[in-house]
């Protein structure tokens, strides 16, 4: 099922990204969030964030990152396979 998000971030290297991402990511590696995410203009603590990497351990330690700068509608969606669900129709 798809969901409607304002900004899917890959937290992986841009090595990774660079091998292959999902549709509309940007890659934004885990060690530079939230500072990031703070400094984009189309983003707020309210956008709707999906975050992903290879294996679900980065995105999930930046799903708490984010959350704990205050960002308010964050989904961990794992590793790159399991988050395809949010993006595919």
């Amino acid at each position: 099922m798809s969901e409607q998000f304002d900004l899917i971030v890959d937290v992986r290297s841009k090595i990774e990204f660079l091998f292959g991402h999902l549709p509309n990511a940007v890659c934004i590696p885990v060690n530079h969030l939230p500072d990031d995410l703070a400094s984009r203009a189309d983003v707020s603590r309210n956008s709707r964030i999906l975050l992903y990497c290879a294996s679900g351990a980065r995105s999930a330690a930046a799903a708490a990152q984010l959350k704990a700068a205050g960002f308010t509608n964050v989904v961990d969606g794992g590793g790159m396979a399991s988050a395809k669900r949010y993006v595919e129709d």
